[in-house]
């Protein structure tokens, strides 16, 4: 909850930009699953491969 407060300060009010982001990470991880069997897996898998991206 630490990054609420930075987030408002960066992206204005949280009414108008609050969904985008939410809505946004859902559609990326959505994208992300492949298998029904294990699907905690591939979200695993996806989100270690954003962090991963995003540490370049």
């Amino acid at each position: 909850l630490l990054h609420v407060a930075s987030n408002i300060r960066n992206c204005g009010p949280v009414w108008a930009t609050w969904t985008f982001f939410m809505e946004r990470m859902c559609g990326v991880l959505q994208m992300g699953l492949r298998s029904r069997v294990q699907p905690w897996a591939n979200l695993n898998k996806r989100l270690l491969h954003m962090t991963y991206l995003s540490q370049l």
